[in-house]
């Protein structure tokens, strides 16, 4: 037979706490004792250590232990999370993705500045081009109701011999009818 002088073959163990459910949190251990019995030891459970957020994917952030939350709250700072930004937060991925995304979003606010201030100029100059060309047809009909022709340049040395003409024949000039102000006299 199997049985020892008083002994059983397969022992008998019981739980030597008072929970007595196999449940998750109460997990054991088969030990032998150095007086050779065989006892049960609890177990504590797994702790899986700090994940980065459900929604960024709930991955394991390396570099941390895997505490419980009171150990996690009585040991040091530097087994809880890693020194950078986000650290014990962050996976270093996604920190880089938002390091990457914070440029790319500068980059197209400045681009947008870039093409409001280009659409502003070219508007702007549309209405100038526009406000001139109006106020040099205004000029033109003055012009052609008066009779003297206007939008042409006028070399110095011309205008010169003109005013010394003009200066000499004041009152020849007073009698012909005058350009609007603004107007560029070239003699037909």
């Amino acid at each position: 037979t199997l049985l020892v002088q008083g002994k059983m073959a397969c022992p008998r163990v019981s739980y030597r706490r008072r929970m007595h459910y196999a449940t998750r949190g109460n997990k054991q251990k088969m030990v032998r004792t150095p007086g050779n019995r065989l006892v049960m030891q609890k177990r504590d459970k797994k702790h899986q250590g700090p994940h980065c957020p459900w929604v960024l994917g709930h991955k394991r952030l390396a570099g941390t232990k895997a505490l419980g939350h009171f150990d996690r709250r009585h040991k040091a700072g530097y087994g809880n999370r890693v020194s950078r930004p986000y650290g014990g937060v962050l996976t270093h991925d996604q920190l880089r993705d938002r390091i990457v995304r914070a440029f790319l979003v500068e980059e197209q606010r400045v681009v947008r500045k870039v093409m409001a201030a280009e659409t502003k100029f070219r508007r702007d100059k549309k209405r100038r081009d526009s406000k001139k060309k109006k106020r040099m047809d205004r000029i033109k009909t003055a012009a052609k109701k008066v009779g003297a022709t206007v939008g042409k340049k006028v070399p110095k040395k011309a205008v010169a011999a003109q005013a010394k003409k003009g200066a000499a024949a004041k009152g020849a000039a007073a009698a012909k009818p005058k350009a609007p102000i603004g107007a560029k006299l070239v003699k037909k």
